[in-house]
């Protein structure tokens, strides 16, 4: 549908949808890559959710096998027994309740959710062990840390969410406006698709819509 629309506002031609095909394959790999960002952003948080609840549970005196297991039934509350972070942190438990070693647990865990923040952690609790370190105190502190760098990108993200809105809304105002000129003075654009001048002039401005789409996506899109 994405193609037909643009054949016919570009070009006055559905046959053109067929050359555009490739088009399809950036828009999926987009998509895609979107809904995976989507996907670790709730899984991120919902990992610091978890991590501030094994705190809590090693602050009141837990040892970290209890801790984790009694982060389980917070987990239950905020996101069902179905979720992918109970999953994990009762995998984990488990895994501590057979004297499997902490770093060993969350490994697998790590590597599985290619989170840059659960990966630091996976790494910091290894180091930890190898340098003998007090592992309640470091698994407290690198808790907060990363707690604190998750709440950072959720509020540039609330911050920027009015801008992406805007961003959304030009995406598309070009298109809008040039189906209301074709729909109001179809006169004044007939002369663009009867040459092949006028085919050159549309794939330009074609050729500039996708770059500026691509533009203000980067701009939005901020590392943290």
């Amino acid at each position: 549908m994405i193609l037909l629309v643009i054949s016919w506002i570009f070009y006055n031609n559905f046959i053109i949808a067929i050359v555009l095909s490739p088009y399809l394959l950036f828009f999926i790999r987009s998509k895609l890559k979107e809904t995976i960002r989507k996907h670790r952003e709730k899984l991120s948080l919902a990992f610091k959710d978890g991590m501030e609840a094994v705190t809590s549970a090693l602050i009141a005196g837990y040892s970290i096998e209890n801790a984790f297991r009694e982060s389980l039934s917070e987990l239950i509350l905020l996101y069902g027994k179905k979720s992918l972070i109970y999953k994990s942190f009762a995998e984990i438990s488990n895994k501590l309740s057979l004297n499997v070693p902490i770093e060993e647990a969350f490994d697998e865990f790590a590597v599985e959710s290619q989170i840059e923040e659960i990966q630091v952690f996976s790494q910091v609790l290894s180091y930890a062990r190898v340098s003998g370190g007090n592992l309640v105190t470091i698994i407290k502190n690198t808790s907060q840390t990363i707690g604190e760098k998750i709440e950072v990108k959720r509020e540039i993200a609330t911050i920027i969410s009015a801008k992406k809105l805007e961003q959304t809304i030009m995406n598309y105002m070009p298109i809008g406006i040039v189906v209301y000129m074709r729909v109001t003075s179809g006169d004044m654009f007939g002369v663009l698709y009867q040459n092949a001048f006028g085919a050159i002039i549309m794939s330009f401005c074609l050729c500039i819509y996708v770059v500026a789409r691509v533009i203000a996506n980067k701009i939005i899109d901020i590392k943290v």
